[in-house]
């Protein structure tokens, strides 16, 4: 298994290949999502006041651990 952290100023849902994983922050601190080794789409999707937004990040996730999980950084609209 692979690991990884959605790296952004907002809360939101996390999706993996389309699948909800779950928030990626408990309170202030990253939460750590596991998936297999390859390339994943994967999914931000928060809102900003009425607002809905969804980002997508294709990325190839190998050799991480728990640890070390790989950081995919999104940036989100204030």
């Amino acid at each position: 298994m692979e690991f990884f952290t959605a790296r952004c100023l907002r809360r939101g849902m996390i999706s993996i290949d389309g699948s909800y994983q779950g928030e990626n922050k408990d309170g202030n601190t990253l939460r750590i999502f596991q998936c297999p080794a390859g390339l994943h789409d994967i999914t931000l999707e928060y809102r900003s006041g009425q607002t809905s937004h969804k980002q997508t990040r294709r990325v190839m996730i190998t050799g991480t651990n728990a640890i070390v999980p790989m950081a995919i950084a999104f940036i989100a609209k204030l």
